[in-house]
């Protein structure tokens, strides 16, 4: 009976570890390439670090909205918590994951709207004419990839 419980937590400890993780790596990044903005070099010549206050969303769309993408950020954050622990045996170890990759994400950019009333964005693709984004986006946008995939491979729930 021990072991079937452990096993039904493992989901739910994966899912928090993996979320400390990837919230603690975003800041630590963050703050490392901006404290070093002008010392840093891309030997490849793939990317610039370029800092930019952000104020808004996506693309930089919604301009000086902080407090309402606050707001929607919360929301969206207690939503997917809702529903991912609403039945929290259901979903796989990848749809944790890749709903860890998104919350996180999501906690990050709203932390800065919060603290410094902008987001930090400094990657800036010289490959591609592209908005200048940051680590959050990139989580963001990973694990909502992710989760697309498992839901359209099906493989999003624990048991099938």
């Amino acid at each position: 009976m021990t072991t079937n419980k452990q096993n039904k937590l493992n989901p739910i400890i994966y899912f928090f570890v993996c979320l400390i993780a990837m919230i603690t790596f975003d800041f630590i990044l963050t703050n490392h390439v901006l404290k070093n903005l002008f010392t840093s070099t891309d030997t490849f010549n793939l990317i610039d670090i370029v800092y930019v206050q952000n104020t808004g969303a996506a693309f930089s769309s919604f301009q000086h909205f902080t407090i309402p993408l606050i707001v929607i950020s919360i929301l969206a954050i207690v939503f997917i918590l809702y529903e991912l622990f609403r039945d929290k045996y259901k979903y796989s170890i990848p749809m944790y994951f890749a709903t860890a990759m998104l919350i996180s994400g999501i906690y990050c950019n709203t932390y800065e709207r919060i603290v410094l009333g902008y987001v930090r964005d400094y990657i800036s693709l010289k490959f591609i004419e592209f908005p200048v984004f940051n680590v959050s986006d990139i989580l963001i946008n990973a694990g909502v990839l992710v989760i697309i995939i498992l839901l359209i491979t099906k493989k999003y729930k624990r048991y099938e």
